[in-house]
């Protein structure tokens, strides 16, 4: 046998061991990256609601950070259509029993957590501003980013003005893309706040 036979073997297992090693965290850091900024206080929950919240944390949390997913502030009716969707993807591996405690978590988050950091009184606005809240408070940055700022589950919207009409920017707002994340308006949508909508992502050019 070849004396440098066996040495040649051992470096050989030794690289591919390393380039392992590298490669994992590599491969984990999106899902990693800023996890759990935001803090959830349980001392005030019931037994059942930390019941609920570890079933969103181990769930939502094994593709999205935990922060992202508790920053938006939507309807129920919303929240259920997201998490539906999200259950309806083959590698969620979410239950409707998970899907009911991740729905009762997010929906009481929003009733108490979400409510207290609210403004007390609303400060009014126009024009591309009032568009551009919309898009914050309908949970749209949580997926999309503009300019770096955002989400990164759907598209980049940085350019979206210049790539998409009026007319096309309205079709998908109001009613959503199938087969993706992307849920429809909440049926109580003023025409008014979706002009408003359309005139804020107009811009991004």
């Amino acid at each position: 046998m070849n004396k440098y036979f066996i040495p040649k073997v051992s470096l050989g297992l030794a690289l591919v061991g390393l380039l392992l090693l590298t490669a994992i965290p590599r491969a984990n850091a999106q899902f990693t990256q800023n996890r759990d900024t935001i803090r959830i206080d349980q001392s005030g929950y019931s037994a059942e609601m930390r019941k609920d919240y570890g079933v969103f944390a181990v769930k939502c949390g094994e593709c999205h950070s935990l922060d992202k997913s508790l920053k938006p502030s939507l309807p129920a009716a919303q929240w259920t259509t997201i998490v539906k969707q999200m259950q309806a993807m083959a590698s969620s591996h979410i239950s409707d029993k998970d899907t009911q405690n991740i729905l009762d978590f997010l929906n009481y988050d929003e009733s108490r957590r979400k409510a207290q950091l609210k403004p007390l009184t609303a400060v009014p606005s126009n024009g591309l501003t009032a568009g551009r809240e919309l898009f914050s408070s309908l949970g749209c940055e949580a997926c999309h980013s503009i300019a770096g700022k955002g989400g990164d589950v759907g598209p980049a919207l940085t350019e979206v003005g210049a790539k998409l009409s009026r007319d096309q920017l309205t079709e998908v707002i109001k009613k959503g893309k199938p087969n993706t994340a992307m849920p429809a308006l909440p049926p109580d949508t003023s025409g008014q706040q979706v002009d408003q909508l359309v005139d804020f992502l107009a811009t991004q050019k």
